[in-house]
């Protein structure tokens, strides 16, 4: 799935342009599954990361999506890969993201269903939504387009029965939105 994300955030992300980008959930210097740093995607845009956890680069903005520093600005494009569904309450931090968007900019997510549960010290593993889910978080956005992440289950008993969709077993989305 993470190398079809990548995939999504070059081919929905770089047409954009962003000359300021903010990766939600991220440290600096963070790496992609494939060994690329997130950073790279975006050359000559200024690029920051915000997270729970702290970290020592000038570019970093310890913080909490739910309560966001004061200071935390606005962007072109922001990016919230896999991290949405760490949020103890998305509901809560959909307005505050959506605020982290320049009006005209964009915003990226990615959220994966078919993944091991997986939580560390400043984060939980809480929450799967579907593009229609994060239609209705993020309802002062609007949906540029959305790619489904391609499953590696082939067979359910009830497969032809209920399960008869492309997407019905994929692995999760990508998702691009806009701040009118």
């Amino acid at each position: 799935m993470r190398k079809h994300v990548n995939r999504c955030l070059k081919d929905f992300c770089s047409p954009l342009g962003a000359k300021t980008v903010l990766n939600v959930g991220a440290k600096p210097n963070h790496r992609d599954k494939e060994g690329r740093v997130y950073e790279d995607y975006f050359p000559g845009a200024d690029f920051r990361t915000l997270d729970l956890a702290p970290h020592d680069d000038p570019r970093h903005i310890h913080g909490d999506l739910m309560n966001l520093p004061a200071d935390a600005g606005t962007y072109d494009l922001v990016i919230a890969n896999s991290v949405i569904e760490h949020i103890d309450r998305p509901w809560v931090a959909a307005p505050n993201i959506t605020g982290l968007v320049r009006p005209g900019g964009h915003l990226f997510i990615a959220m994966p269903w078919f993944y091991p549960v997986h939580e560390g010290p400043y984060f939980g593993d809480h929450w799967r939504a579907t593009p229609s889910g994060m239609r209705f978080l993020f309802e002062d956005m609007k949906e540029i387009r959305h790619d489904f992440s391609p499953s590696s289950i082939l067979a359910v008993w009830d497969r032809k029965k209920y399960w008869n969709e492309t997407n019905s077993t994929s692995a999760g989305f990508c998702m691009l939105m806009r701040r009118e």
